[in-house]
């Protein structure tokens, strides 16, 4: 966990199935944030996490359901809602 203003945050890949999410920050290359954002997870998104780790995870936001490798999911900084 990483101690931020308003409480802590932590990678993606360590929630558990259930966990209901805001994605507070993502890190990567310009291109790696794009795609994010074309699927449409952004800084201050709510996510819920459908299948935890190890291994890919899936989550969904809005109607949308989205698969992400576990070095994908590890550059994705959220807290708890």
């Amino acid at each position: 966990m990483i101690e931020k203003k308003g409480g802590a945050v932590a990678p993606l890949a360590q929630f558990q199935k259930g966990s209901l999410l805001t994605i507070e920050e993502i890190q990567g290359g310009c291109q790696f944030i794009y795609r994010l954002q074309a699927l449409g997870l952004s800084r201050g998104k709510k996510i819920e996490v459908l299948k935890g780790g190890p291994g890919p995870l899936l989550v969904k936001v809005g109607n949308c359901r989205i698969g992400l490798g576990y070095k994908q999911a590890m550059k994705i900084l959220c807290r708890l809602s």
